[in-house]
């Protein structure tokens, strides 16, 4: 079944790696800028990355949180600054279990669970649930474990999406992404821990938010990217059934990578002939200067507390 239409998705950057107060709207972006928040705007950066979406159609808007930041620290602190109301939020989505991404949301919860209506769905995946580590030269360096209990224990429903499902927010997750690029391999310093012992981490539970804006294509609200975005990008349109990519956001997880793959995936991001590209979080500094020199058209600046409208 084709992903049904909407008519606006507008993503607000909670957290991201960096936050510019002085920088002016652009294409689609609005920032929470001096002017904007009619002071010096108080926002924090840290290396992590949470989206609140809003997702309208007709009259009807609905909200999903998706990613939750490093720290409740800032995730709060700026949820709070943004005048973001969390009573108003429908859907609680997580793309992966690293801690630069779930790392707020426990403190999150703390905050404002009371606020939230009773019955909230959590989205995610078995594999969120694992410990994660990197490890390099024989160091292991923890990247956390989320604990399934403890979102049961703040009262949301888990519901685990191994395949693409639609839900009643009119957006689609994305389920396991099973096709991979070639090229878009893993590094072998990232690790998992099954049935005790490290192995290879797959990130096969990474869910990507999919929106259907109407007469414009697929908006892809990525997190980290870890299994590639041109293959997140492909298997979008795959279970989407919607050929046009209208926006791609989020991290690319380019960051460290060399300079053919990085290559190779913004030749094929141009061939996608996507209308707007903002890389955030993990994409990395040599990406963005490559995607700006052969996209720059097309590219749009991150900053955190921005917020990226597509369609309406």
């Amino acid at each position: 079944m084709p992903l049904p239409a909407v008519d606006r998705v507008a993503v607000t950057t909670v957290v991201d790696n960096t936050v510019d107060i002085l920088r002016a709207d652009e294409k689609v972006a609005r920032r929470w800028s001096v002017g904007r928040a009619r002071k010096i705007a108080d926002l924090r950066a840290e290396h992590g990355l949470a989206h609140h979406v809003e997702v309208t159609r007709a009259r009807e808007t609905t909200r999903i949180a998706f990613d939750f930041g490093l720290t409740a620290a800032s995730m709060t602190h700026n949820f709070r600054e943004l005048g973001l109301d969390a009573g108003a939020i429908d859907a609680v989505a997580l793309s992966h279990g690293h801690l630069d991404h779930f790392g707020g949301l426990l403190g999150f919860l703390s905050a404002y669970r009371r606020q939230m209506r009773k019955s909230l769905r959590f989205y995610g995946h078995p594999n969120h649930y694992v410990a994660r580590f990197m490890e390099r030269d024989g160091d292991r360096v923890s990247l956390g474990r989320l604990d399934r209990e403890d979102i049961a224990r703040w009262d949301l429903e888990p519901v685990d999406v191994p395949e693409p499902m639609i839900l009643d927010e009119g957006v689609l997750l994305s389920g396991e992404m099973r096709t991979p690029e070639p090229y878009e391999t893993i590094p072998p310093s990232m690790r998992m821990e099954q049935d005790g012992a490290p192995v290879q981490d797959t990130f096969i539970g990474e869910q990507t938010l999919v929106a259907h804006v109407r007469d414009h294509g697929l908006v892809v609200v990525t997190s980290c990217s870890h299994r590639g975005i041109v293959g997140i990008c492909r298997h979008a349109t795959r279970v989407s059934g919607v050929s046009k990519i209208h926006a791609v956001i989020g991290g690319f997880h380019l960051s460290g990578l060399d300079a053919e793959r990085i290559d190779r995936v913004v030749d094929a991001l141009r061939g996608f002939e996507v209308d707007y590209l903002v890389p955030q979080h993990c994409t990395g500094a040599e990406a963005f200067v490559r995607l700006a020199q052969r996209m720059g058209k097309e590219l749009v600046v991150s900053s955190t507390g921005s917020t990226f409208t597509f369609g309406g």
